[in-house]
């Protein structure tokens, strides 16, 4: 092992700087919580704004009722919960039924209309239900997102600074089985967050996260509203990029909500992680040129096979993959809650290759798949639809109104587990 070898020599470094990166990810993440923790009051309801929920909907994904009912049990004065969805016969429709059965008391609207603005129909949804907000704070979800009851206070309470324009958080997955769902989880709870946290030591935050984005009605209006993101993949991002340069603050909550994970199949990872890695690569290049220095486990393994397995070398690659699983697993189960159970942290090297490799794949081109789409990510990170496998959305239109459920007298039976009747009851 020659230290004048410039192969070498790229090769230990990347181990070094990667061997710095897990620790700062480490130390990173328990500053962030503990501080939060102690800056931490108490609200007052009465200085609370009244809330609109927007939740865009499209079909049925797992747990949806679940994920659902959480934000309809706040312990919140005021709010209000829009679902919307672009075809009158999405199954999800059937859900928000439910809701309004089991939940009298909480207003839910339920907006259905298929207009379409541009490529992002997610977005297209949030502006036809935008119509039907009533109230101060908006706070936008993902479907896939369960929240705990004091979600909308922990949120909100930053928005009362005025300078702060966005409030954001991280998430943890939640697996619902099968080694594909697995190994999205273990990118979400071992690389997601920590990377978020480390990234807020180094740079003014600048963006946003889908799991929870939460603004005035104000600024949403500053910015133009949502149809300027109508043709962005990463409209989250844009969103609270928007924001920055009106010269607010991009706000991150100490709030961990859970996003309910099923992959499925390997295919369906593949096109995750490739639509994430190209969504990161057309908004951030530089940063995402730069992320490989900190792949540990891929230039620990590359100096194992190009030094022959010599002793130095695998010492070198035991402290790397040592660190990396005693790291990911101390973050995970100690801040995001998140537990991980041995047989994952072994997993977590390798699941690290297999994101390197997503890495490299996405420079060889510019497709992702979402929704049953295909688009192309175009250099300023708008997309343009290539292929649909996707029926065209109708452009009826309306507003649904509470109506009588047939399953209404069992729905509004106590639930004994206090998350309301299941879907598939």
């Amino acid at each position: 092992m020659s230290m004048r070898d410039p192969i070498q020599l790229l090769l230990t470094l990347g181990i070094f700087i990667s061997l710095c990166y897990c620790l700062t990810c480490y130390f990173g993440t328990r500053s962030f919580f503990r501080k939060a923790a102690r800056n931490r009051r108490p609200t007052d309801d009465a200085a609370l704004p009244t809330v609109t929920i927007l939740k865009p909907l499209k079909g049925l994904d797992v747990d949806l009722y679940d994920n659902l009912s959480s934000f309809c049990r706040q312990d919140y004065p005021t709010f209000q919960i829009v679902f919307g969805v672009a075809d009158p016969d999405d199954p999800a429709v059937q859900v928000v039924r439910r809701l309004q059965a089991y939940y009298p008391r909480v207003p839910i609207d339920l907006v259905v209309d298929g207009r379409i603005y541009g490529t992002n129909y997610k977005i297209s949804n949030l502006h036809n239900m935008y119509r039907a907000a009533t109230h101060e704070v908006l706070v936008i979800a993902d479907s896939d997102i369960r929240v705990r009851s004091d979600y909308l206070r922990r949120i909100v309470e930053r928005l009362q600074d005025p300078k702060v324009g966005v409030v954001t958080c991280l998430y943890r997955a939640v697996s619902s089985g099968g080694l594909p769902t697995l190994i999205e989880s273990l990118f979400i709870n071992t690389d997601f967050a920590p990377s978020v946290l480390v990234a807020r030591l180094v740079e003014t935050r600048r963006y946003a996260f889908g799991a929870t984005i939460a603004l005035r009605r104000s600024v949403l209006d500053e910015i133009g509203g949502f149809l300027p993101l109508a043709n962005y993949l990463a409209d989250d991002y844009y969103l609270g990029n928007r924001a920055a340069d009106r010269g607010y603050e991009i706000a991150l909550s100490d709030l961990v909500v859970e996003t309910v994970l099923a992959v499925g199949t390997w295919r369906r990872l593949l096109d995750h992680q490739l639509r994430w890695a190209r969504t990161y690569r057309s908004s951030r290049p530089a940063s995402y040129f730069a992320l490989v220095l900190t792949h540990g486990t891929l230039w620990a393994t590359v100096n194992l096979f190009y030094n022959h397995g010599s002793g130095r070398a695998a010492m070198a690659a035991a402290l790397m993959y040592g660190l990396r699983m005693l790291t990911a697993s101390a973050i995970a189960n100690r801040y995001l809650h998140a537990p991980l159970r041995l047989h994952e942290a072994l997993l977590v090297p390798a699941k690290d290759l297999f994101l390197s490799a997503m890495w490299a794949l996405a420079f060889l081109g510019d497709t992702v798949h979402w929704s049953g789409n295909e688009f192309r990510v175009l250099k300023n990170g708008e997309m343009e639809l290539v292929s649909s496998d996707a029926a065209p959305a109708p452009t009826y239109t309306t507003a649904i109104p509470a109506k009588p459920d047939p399953h209404a007298a069992a729905l509004r039976a106590p639930s004994t587990s206090g998350t309301g009747p299941s879907l598939h009851a």
